[in-house]
């Protein structure tokens, strides 16, 4: 009885995120970026698409980034750098979970697709346990909005950072070294199937 209950308020909040999330601008992909551990709370990760530079924020904040469609390679920096290959379709949100890791000095950062697909875990309470923990990072934290003269400054002091990341990243390709990657299909939708 007890697990059916927790399964009815999960499901109810879970519905109640969905209405928060936002839809792509026509013909673009809308990509959020989270932080839903606190751990390294106060360490800032750095966030890439390609060699644009979209700002940096700790946890209790999110990152809402609309781009084109098709092929992106996201990435992030922390004490190392962590890449995801992304393939992004026109009209749909897809979202990349942050994860801190265990650093010599500070947090490391591992980028996470967020799987919206409930066959691929354990359990059913483990992927709306997940579900409601992504969607709560995002209706319960502060949007990170980077300004024109920090963007414009951030990206001149980032330009050898991108060079050095994005040569490290073809490097270690050409040698096979293969990277997550978030599939055009692995986007989220609500359980109405609906966005605002």
């Amino acid at each position: 009885m007890k697990k059916i209950i927790l399964l009815i308020v999960v499901l109810f909040s879970t519905a109640n995120y969905s209405q928060e999330l936002n839809k792509p601008s026509e013909g673009k992909a809308l990509v959020y970026f989270t932080r839903v551990s606190s751990t390294g709370f106060l360490i800032n990760f750095k966030y890439f698409d390609n060699e644009k530079y979209l700002g940096k924020f700790n946890h209790g904040k999110y990152l809402a980034y609309e781009c084109e469609p098709g092929k992106h390679l996201f990435w992030a920096k922390s004490e190392n750098v962590d890449y995801l290959e992304a393939e992004l379709e026109a009209g749909k949100v897809y979202i990349i979970d942050s994860e801190p890791q265990m650093g010599a000095i500070k947090a490391a950062v591992k980028l996470v697709p967020f799987d919206n697909n409930q066959d691929n875990y354990k359990n059913v309470k483990k992927y709306e346990r997940k579900k409601s923990d992504i969607l709560g990072a995002i209706v319960g934290a502060k949007e990170f909005k980077i300004s024109d003269e920090d963007l414009a400054e951030a990206e001149n002091d980032q330009e050898s950072l991108v060079k050095r990341s994005i040569e490290k990243y073809e490097k270690r390709k050409a040698k096979g070294e293969s990277y997550p990657i978030l599939a055009a299909s692995n986007n989220y939708m609500s359980n109405s199937g609906e966005i605002k």
